[in-house]
């Protein structure tokens, strides 16, 4: 079992990690090795410094709306205070002046921000939600491999004056994050068009000034040399001449600085504060109805969300899109059932056995193409606006690429500026395409092919070279550590503050799968190390020879049914799928791209015998979960990314057969691995395992029996 996540007591060396004293379950965070050399020694203090009990430095509005959330009783007790403070204001003079009203108002704005940065900030829920804010806001780039699945927390219940509604920790860490940082980065912005507009006033002021006297001066001159009785021809000269004069003499006496100190604005001092183009948050997750709940909360958390009826426009139609809330909310009717993974509960609903955590994630609107635009404004939020008008970015990565390809060729400018990329629930996006998350990532952070109207002379200097991959802070959450999530850090991201991740052991199901059996003849676990290959192919190749070699004359020589075997990949399963039809093999699939229909009857035939082999992937299983009847032996041609299918599929052994298996017939399982499976492995069967079974000395058949 995972224990708590936490830093614990001990200081990590030169690494900069901590360890914690608990069980092999514990987590601990450490430094990146695969991060840009320079930037590991900067990391160490960062997770070396024991993080804060509160938010730290969040802007008066947030810091209000996060006590509202976390505090609800001190934030009601403070606004009651202030309440009674404006009907019983201090008596003084002068009130009857116009204007008194403006300044009632601007006193009681200035009174409340007083109060609430004197007020005590709600302290965070849980150690992990403090470390990991503390981590995001130092800007380094945050691996998490040991999130929740998507709603697994239970909601907590909206209050009539919008608190609670949370429930999850690391939602509410990285959202606080993003509400903070682009609140800091509107108002830089706009407190620097507010300094720019009044010196750009100051130089409009003093020219009409420096005009004026130029003008005196000259009519001065032309009225002196009418009094002389000059000519009209002479007149005009000595007015000219006078004027540059008096325009000189200016000039000179504001390089000496005698003249008024007003700065006037030049161009090397325009503030570089803007990037390309407004949006500067990308948030990807899997479905919409994971987005309806990011969303949500965002907008609880947004000081600019509240107040105003019409603070927030589009919600109807947001709720139609993404849902009100209501499918977050567990079904009571459901019937609870022990389940097969490790003693997980199943749910029985329309005659079929589903896991809770696959009726939790695929729970209201499961739709994965989406994008919606939100920009944030002083007083409103204003959601489906267009991307480059946007600050936030909610999407799906197929969403966003099918956007990419509508496009031309400035497609992809609106990624030009992101300087903070979250990547939520990264382990479901692996069961859509990951291929799209990695065309996502080489489109950020390229120079635009137009300019949309940005002001060139205030975008950063490190946008404007090509550094602001460099900057940008990327913050991948997951289920579970993975080669994929490890090759997109180590590749497409590069910040220069430096990159942490989680690091943390595993017991291993192989004691869940064992549980998990339902014949009475016990199981026999064998696990088969293949040579180590140079490449990745060289592996999948003898991963093939292997099956081809060992597994395929067994299935052939064999005449008993119940023969299944687990395949991780897809392209795998086409290779395995061909050689079973060359080698006239009777067999039946189920695949992420088979009919449901043709699903069910392919299981349906492999409980009745009249197929002796059935093909089942991954991605397959998980969006399809279903029992698997007459089940007697089963073969992981690849070891699953999630262990709790190891444990199910060995759960399918002996269920549906009323006979109790014989010692000789007892059920049994097979897996192949290599040295590139070693997460994978580790998962399954515990850190301390995985570890022995990959030593070069080890042994190249491994058997656990229960």
């Amino acid at each position: 079992m995972r224990g708590k996540p936490g830093r614990g007591g001990c200081r990590g060396g030169g690494g900069g990690e901590k360890k914690k004293k608990d069980d092999a379950g514990a987590g601990r965070w450490e430094a990146d090795k695969t991060a840009l050399e320079d930037a590991r020694d900067r990391v160490a203090p960062v997770i070396n410094a024991p993080p804060p009990r509160a938010p730290v430095g969040l802007p008066a509005k947030l810091k209000e709306r996060w006590n509202a959330l976390y505090d609800p009783a001190g934030s009601a007790a403070l606004n009651k205070r202030l309440k009674l403070s404006e009907k019983n204001p201090a008596r003084g003079k002068g009130e009857s002046f116009p204007g008194a009203k403006d300044a009632k108002d601007e006193e009681a704005k200035a009174r409340r921000a007083r109060a609430i940065a004197a007020s005590p900030t709600a302290p965070f829920k849980s150690r992990l939600q403090r470390e990991l804010f503390a981590l995001m806001d130092g800007y380094v780039d945050v691996v998490y491999t040991a999130r929740k699945p998507p709603g697994s927390a239970p909601k907590e219940p909206v209050g009539p004056d919008g608190s609670g509604g949370g429930g999850d920790d690391v939602m509410d860490a990285y959202l606080l994050h993003v509400v903070n940082h682009v609140m800091r980065t509107r108002t830089r912005i706009t407190k620097n068009n507010e300094s720019l507009l009044r010196r750009s006033k100051a130089k409009e002021i003093e020219m009409d000034v420096a005009k004026k006297a130029e003008r005196e001066a000259g009519l001065a001159a032309e009225a002196k040399a009418r009094a002389e009785g000059k000519d009209g021809k002479t007149v005009k000269a000595e007015a000219k001449k006078a004027a540059w004069e008096a325009k000189k003499a200016a000039a000179i006496a504001k390089r000496k600085g005698k003249k008024a100190p007003t700065r006037v604005m030049v161009e090397d001092d325009l503030p570089r504060d803007q990037g390309f183009v407004r949006p500067t948050v990308l948030i990807l997750v899997p479905m919409r109805n994971v987005a309806g709940r990011v969303v949500r909360r965002l907008l609880q958390m947004c000081p600019a969300a509240q107040g105003r009826a019409d603070a927030v426009n589009k919600l109807d139609r947001f709720a139609e899109d993404f849902g009100d809330g209501d499918s977050d909310v567990e079904e009571p009717d459901d019937v609870e059932q022990s389940g097969q993974s490790g003693g997980a509960k199943r749910r029985r609903g329309g005659g079929r056995w589903i896991p809770d955590d696959h009726k939790r994630l695929f729970r209201g609107n499961t739709d994965d193409h989406f994008r919606l635009g939100i920009k944030v404004t002083k007083a409103s939020v204003r959601l489906y606006v267009d991307f480059f008008g946007s600050d936030v970015l909610v999407c799906s990565p197929l969403g966003l690429v099918t956007k990419l390809q509508e496009s031309g060729k400035s497609a992809a400018d609106f990624l030009a500026s992101i300087e903070l990329c979250v990547v939520d629930n990264a382990d479901v996006l692996m069961m859509q395409n990951w291929q799209h998350v990695l065309t996502l990532f080489s489109s950020c952070n390229q120079l635009p092919k137009d300019q949309h109207g940005v002001d060139i002379m205030r975008v950063h200097e490190s946008h404007l070279n090509g550094l602001a991959r460099n900057l940008r802070q990327t913050i991948v959450l997951s289920s579970f550590p993975c080669a994929e999530i490890n090759a997109l850090v180590r590749n497409e991201c590069a910040n220069l503050a430096g990159r942490v991740r989680w690091k943390e052991s595993f017991t291993g199901v192989l004691g869940w799968a064992a549980r998990a059996v339902r014949n009475a003849g016990g199981l026999r676990q064998q696990f088969e190390r293949l040579p180590d290959a140079a490449s990745i192919a060289d592996s999948d190749d003898a991963r093939f020879k292997h099956f081809t070699r060992r597994v395929l004359p067994r299935l052939r020589e064999n005449p008993a049914p119940g023969a299944l075997i687990f395949i991780r990949d897809y392209l795998e399963f086409v290779r395995v799928r061909n050689l079973l039809t060359a080698e006239d093999v009777s067999f039946a699939v189920t695949s992420e791209y088979t009919d449901p229909r043709d699903a069910a009857r392919a299981r349906s035939i492999f409980a009745d015998g009249r197929k002796r082999v059935l093909l089942v992937t991954e991605r397959a299983h998980f969006y399809f979960r279903r029992r698997i009847r007459g089940t007697r032996e089963v073969h992981f041609y690849s070891l699953p990314d999630h262990a709790g299918f190891y444990a199910e599929m060995l759960g399918f052994l002996g269920d549906g057969d009323g006979t109790a298996a014989s010692t000789a017939n007892a059920p049994s399982a097979t897996a192949v691995f290599s040295r590139l499976d070693a997460l994978r492995l580790e998962r399954v069967c515990g850190s301390a395992r995985a570890k022995k079974m990959l030593a070069p000395e080890a042994n190249s058949t491994f058997i656990f029996t229960a």
